[in-house]
């Protein structure tokens, strides 16, 4: 039973280590290299960890199904969001080998049926949930970088360079979600032909308002007329006063945020000590109905509570 059980938690942190490592692990030139990696010739997939190799093979398998490539392909946005070098078909598999590992060990842990629905429930939600945050990450770092980028852009065009050069300049030799958007835009504009619609497909892929006011001020001074690095000026200008205002009321309500964390982490944090030193004494909670009721309504007033928390702490700017 020991051993089932060291097993399934160790099968569970290594897919949760994968999982982790490939939302957030790889840095800016690795997810480029990454990308330009797929136009060469010849087995790119030979220098990659087996673990990889295994999830594109598995990621094959699952395009072989039209029904679970469809499924699939409702987290083509999230990962187009998220700038997650990955299919889609490989996304659900990953998720997939989480929840399943994670249904095993708690299915050993704890009660078979009941840490079985769990470990699936927490298995296939956790993963969204990292996407979610690596999204909302992404999208305040472009919001942070947006203006020292737009600066930039500024100084080329008054070197005499058009717009395009510019960003073609500002981009080629910087990192971030601000240049990987900018680059893509510049990239579909040479096959489209109109920078600007290219813009506004990466504010409304981003949600960034900053990006669809600058597809608009773009979008006026080709209309009107008038000094584009003038207007690009008064832009950058009006979204470097946001940051900062943005970076001032997020260090106002730190303290709030950092109280949010402690509560909520602290009877989970709790009950995980109390199953590790006095496992008798929270049997009683999965191995009666009683208990298990108590335990929905635990969990219950936890997530009620976080998000109460949450929307205390967070302040739209």
């Amino acid at each position: 039973m020991i051993f089932v059980a060291v097993s399934s938690g160790a099968a569970a942190f290594l897919l949760f280590f994968v999982l982790v490592e490939r939302i957030f692990g790889r840095t800016p030139m690795q997810r480029r290299l990454a990308t330009l990696k797929q136009y060469t010739a010849g087995d790119r997939r030979n220098d990659e960890p087996l673990l990889r190799r295994l999830q594109h093979a598995a990621g094959d398998v699952v395009e072989q199904s039209p029904g679970l490539t469809r499924l699939a392909g409702r987290s083509t946005d999230k990962l187009d969001q998220a700038g997650a070098q990955m299919r889609p078909t490989e996304w659900l598999v990953l998720r997939a080998g989480v929840a399943v590992t994670s249904a095993v060990a708690l299915a050993a842990l704890v009660h078979v049926v009941a840490g079985f629905v769990l470990g699936l429930l927490l298995g296939f939600l956790v993963p969204g949930i990292l996407l979610n945050a690596k999204i909302s990450r992404r999208r305040q770092r472009f919001a942070d970088d947006l203006p020292a980028l737009l600066q930039l852009i500024l100084s080329a065009l008054r070197s005499g360079f058009t717009l395009q050069q510019s960003v073609d300049a500002a981009v080629r030799d910087d990192e971030g979600p601000v240049a990987e958007e900018f680059a893509r835009a510049l990239s579909e504009s040479r096959i489209s032909g109109d920078f600007e619609d290219a813009l506004e497909r990466a504010g409304e892929r981003l949600q960034s308002p900053e990006l669809s006011w600058l597809t608009l001020a773009l979008r006026l001074q080709k209309e009107t007329g008038g000094s584009l690095s003038e207007v690009l000026q008064t832009t950058a200008e009006t979204m470097r006063e946001r940051a900062y205002l943005r970076r001032h009321v997020r260090s106002l309500s730190a303290e709030g945020r950092i109280s949010a964390y402690v509560l909520v982490a602290l009877p989970i944090f709790a009950t995980g000590l109390l199953f590790l030193t006095r496992r008798e004494y929270m049997q009683v909670l999965w191995q009666t109905a009683l208990g298990l009721v108590i335990l929905g309504v635990a969990l219950l007033m936890v997530i009620v509570g976080s998000l109460w928390l949450r929307s205390v702490t967070k302040i739209e700017v």
